[in-house]
């Protein structure tokens, strides 16, 4: 490679991120000299009812601990309390868990201290960091329409009272880009990143074998496993579980196969 070459120079990465999140992933990969095409998979929106979230909303003092398991989460939540009277100063009373450093920074960008950061950024590590205190607190959890339930299991056998509140909905795109499926299909396309087990369920369904035309990047072994459950193994996982972690993994790869 020549000393002013850069290490994705000519390749061509499909960033599968609602279009409102992809800026993370998509700008390092430029810089890296990568040709990024925007085909999200899955699309991010309000919950069906606020019902939920208000009636949580009225009664934050109940709980000790609030998880965020996503900037989603932060982002919706946040944004229903302002709303309704915009008080962030409610929250004070509990702690703030996030699932890592992104929906962290959410909640410091609103003013909000975090009090817990699990050092691996999945939602395992998470229910044991705070299984460790957990006999008798009270959670609330907020959450994706859909999920895992492995955070609620593992508080709820260590003895904590829980509760779960979908502050966001979360579907499957039904119809791709016929710029982005000619491309995929014509083989033009060299690594499709997958940032959660819903992107990787819903790509397989939108583009089933035509994805072996290039290589899967999974921000995590959660990620991974669903690939490998739906069949689509990934060619590359992030050791951090974040976007800097996957653009690295993409590189780390590049460079071996060279």
């Amino acid at each position: 490679m020549p000393a002013n070459a850069r290490p994705l120079d000519g390749l061509c990465v499909w960033v599968t991120r609602p279009e409102d999140q992809a800026r993370a992933l998509a700008e390092p990969l430029r810089h890296l000299g990568a040709k990024v095409l925007y085909q999200p998979a899955i699309t991010i929106s309000d919950p069906p009812a606020w019902g939920g979230v208000d009636a949580v909303c009225r009664r934050l003092d109940a709980f000790d601990w609030l998880v965020f398991s996503s900037v989603n989460g932060v982002s919706y939540f946040l944004g229903r309390l302002r709303f309704l009277d915009g008080d962030l100063h409610r929250l004070a009373d509990a702690k703030l868990a996030a699932i890592g450093p992104a929906t962290a920074d959410a909640l410091a960008e609103a003013g909000l201290p975090v009090a817990l950061v699990p050092r691996s950024y999945r939602a395992e590590a998470l229910a044991d960091a705070l299984a460790e205190s957990a006999v008798g607190l009270r959670f609330l959890l907020i959450r994706a329409s859909r999920g895992r339930e492995v955070l609620a299991e593992r508080l709820a056998a260590a003895g904590a009272v829980v509760e779960q509140v979908v502050a966001y909905t979360s579907e499957d795109i039904r119809q791709p880009r016929p710029e982005v499926a000619e491309a995929l299909t014509a083989g033009r396309i060299d690594w499709i990143t997958v940032t959660s087990s819903a992107i990787a369920r819903s790509l397989v369904a939108l583009f089933g074998p035509a994805l072996r035309n290039a290589r899967l990047a999974s921000i995590s072994p959660i990620t991974s496993k669903a690939l490998d459950a739906l069949g689509y193994p990934p060619a590359a996982e992030a050791v951090e579980y974040t976007m800097a972690g996957v653009v690295d993994a993409i590189v780390a790869a590049e460079r071996e196969k060279a």
